[in-house]
């Protein structure tokens, strides 16, 4: 690794602490979305959420916190997962109350973009649940300006789930639960998250009343303990989406797709 690419990856963990830190609640000014796009994704115009760069978002009336802005799914990213989540879509036999007209959960929303891709690509409502009162009211405003018809709670995800029967064997959920703990040494730890992966897909499979339904979840490129295939035992893979890295070994992003079927040893 070359001295300027050192350099360059620590300033990166340095101003990810400062997101995580003192900036957490803290609406970013436009100087510093740029700075964020430049050192998380190589250039300003890489942090860009519902279509709009950093350089533009101020002026659009987009907020973003801190935390957000690191947690974030970015379009580049997005994007080429909802595209191949349509093609699954298609390929899924239709069965279910309402069939032919699936949904989109979000469970741990933060900035929405996840689920406005997935909605316009899929042509599916989109519901989403945020706990954070920051994230929801910052989330809140940029869905407003962007024309969002996502329908956003401020509730817990079970909540949401509680509120939502199964509709299709083509429904899907987005899984982002934040990391924290997770977020170890050996690499991302998904029985660690909060909460942690493996109950969020149990909550999931008990609203579901017997149906299948597609899963998308993110993680980084380095998976502790083996802990994403011990968490969907019993679900089937479809797809892992890797954007090109940038950063260090495991700080860069990876987007897996899975169906969940009825209950713990059964892919549908």
């Amino acid at each position: 690794m070359s001295t300027t690419t050192e350099t360059g990856h620590a300033a990166y963990f340095a101003f990810r602490d400062r997101l995580l830190g003192d900036l957490r609640t803290t609406v970013l000014s436009g100087e510093q979305l740029c700075e964020a796009g430049q050192l998380i994704y190589g250039h300003p115009e890489g942090l860009s959420l519902y279509g709009i760069p950093a350089p533009d978002m101020a002026a659009k009336g987009i907020r973003l916190l801190g935390r957000t802005t690191i947690e974030c799914s970015v379009d580049a990213y997005t994007l080429p997962v909802a595209e191949e989540l349509a093609r699954l879509q298609a390929d899924t036999r239709p069965q279910g109350p309402d069939a032919y007209d699936p949904m989109v959960v979000d469970l741990f929303c933060g900035s929405g973009n996840f689920g406005h891709h997935l909605g316009r690509h899929l042509g599916c409502p989109v519901h989403a649940a945020e706990l954070d009162p920051d994230v929801y009211e910052s989330t809140v405003n940029n869905l407003d300006r962007i024309g969002s018809s996502i329908s956003l709670h401020l509730i817990d995800y079970r909540d949401l789930l509680g509120k939502l029967p199964a509709r299709s064997t083509r429904d899907t959920y987005v899984v982002e639960p934040p990391w924290g703990p997770a977020f170890t040494a050996d690499g991302l730890d998904l029985t660690r998250t909060s909460p942690p992966v493996p109950e969020i897909l149990d909550d999931i499979r008990r609203s579901r009343n017997g149906l299948p339904c597609h899963i998308a979840i993110k993680t980084n490129d380095q998976i502790a303990h083996d802990s994403l295939t011990g968490s969907f035992t019993g679900a089937r893979h479809l797809r892992s989406i890797t954007p090109a890295p940038f950063l260090p070994y495991g700080a860069n992003m990876d987007f897996h797709l899975y169906r969940l079927g009825t209950g713990a040893g059964s892919d549908e």
